[in-house]
């Protein structure tokens, strides 16, 4: 082999090296940018899901308070019924107290 022909292989060599290498690099920017797409459409699909969870749990919270609001509610309207019916059996009593008073006053 002569020197040029030596030389002409080296030349070769290193032109594909250099092809290679480039080469590496678009394969790595590549995979580099994929990385970067899936990552940034995790993150929102992350973000979409929590928001969704998040709107659940306040739609869940709300349908509870509003229950429990008309539980109260039925309690307190049956714990005055209870109250009215007392003071209605109360003024009854009350009313035939006095009278009985009244009458012995007159009859006293």
């Amino acid at each position: 082999m002569t020197k040029a022909e030596i030389l002409s292989q080296i030349k070769k060599a290193e032109e594909d090296a250099e092809s290679i290498i480039s080469q590496a690099d678009e394969a790595k920017t590549k995979k580099i940018l994929e990385a970067k797409n899936q990552s940034r459409e995790l993150i929102e699909k992350t973000e979409i899901d929590s928001q969704k969870a998040g709107d659940e749990k306040i739609a869940q919270a709300k349908t509870s308070v509003v229950s429990e609001k008309e539980n109260l509610l039925k309690e307190g309207f049956a714990a005055a019924d209870s109250i009215k019916s007392e003071a209605e059996n109360n003024m009854a009593k009350a009313t035939e107290t006095l009278e009985e008073q009244f009458e012995r006053a007159i009859y006293a």
